[in-house]
C-alpha cells in the first residue's frame, strides 16, 4: 500500500517529466517559429532584390533612351559609332547593377535559409534533450524509491560499554 510520501513522490516525478517535456516542446516550437520568420526574410530579401533589378535596368534604359534623344536632336547617328558605344555602357553598366543586385539578394536570402535551418536544428535538439532528461527523471526517481526514501545514519549511538541495544528500535536503525 502506498503512503502519502511514496504518493507525493511519484507526483512530483510525473509533474517534474511533464514539465521537462513541456518546456522542450515549447523551444522546439519557438525555434520552429524563428526558422519560418527567417524563411520569410529570405524570401523577402529576394523578392526586394528583383524589384530593385528592374528598377535599375529600367532606369538604365531610360538613361539609354535620353542619351539617344540627345544624339538624334544633335543630328548624330545613334545606331553607330559612339553613340551606340555610350548607349550600349549605360544598359550594360545598368544591367551589371541589376545582377549584382540579384546575387546581393541571393546572398543574403541564402544567409536567413541557413538561419533557419540552424533554428530547426536546434528545436529538434532541445526536444531531444527534453526527453532524455525527463527519462534521467524518471530513472532518478526510480532509484531513489528502490533504495528508500529516507537513508538510515552512519553514526550509531552505543548505550552502555557492552554496546546494547536502545528500548527505542528506530535509534537501533539509525534514524533519528
Amino acid at each position: 500500500m502506498c503512503t502519502g510520501v511514496e504518493v507525493a513522490l511519484v507526483a512530483s516525478t510525473v509533474l517534474a517529466t511533464a514539465g521537462t517535456v513541456a518546456s522542450a516542446q515549447q523551444q522546439k516550437k519557438m525555434a520552429n517559429y524563428q526558422a519560418a520568420q527567417a524563411e520569410a526574410d529570405a524570401d523577402a530579401a529576394a523578392g526586394a532584390a528583383k524589384v530593385e533589378a528592374a528598377r535599375i535596368r529600367k532606369a538604365g534604359q531610360a538613361q539609354a533612351a535620353q542619351a539617344n534623344a540627345a544624339y538624334a536632336a544633335s543630328g548624330v547617328a545613334t545606331g553607330e559609332g559612339s553613340a551606340l558605344r555610350i548607349t550600349s555602357g549605360i544598359v550594360g553598366d545598368a544591367e551589371e547593377d541589376a545582377y549584382t543586385t540579384l546575387v546581393n539578394g541571393g546572398n543574403t536570402a541564402a544567409r536567413y535559409n541557413a538561419q533557419a535551418q540552424a533554428d530547426r536544428i536546434s528545436g529538434s535538439n532541445a526536444a531531444t534533450a527534453g526527453y532524455i532528461n525527463a527519462g534521467s527523471t524518471l530513472l532518478q526517481a526510480g532509484s531513489t524509491s528502490y533504495s528508500g526514501w529516507k537513508s538510515a545514519s552512519t553514526t550509531r549511538t552505543a548505550t552502555g560499554s557492552g554496546g546494547a541495544s536502545s528500548a527505542n528500535m528506530f535509534t537501533n536503525m539509525g534514524v533519528r
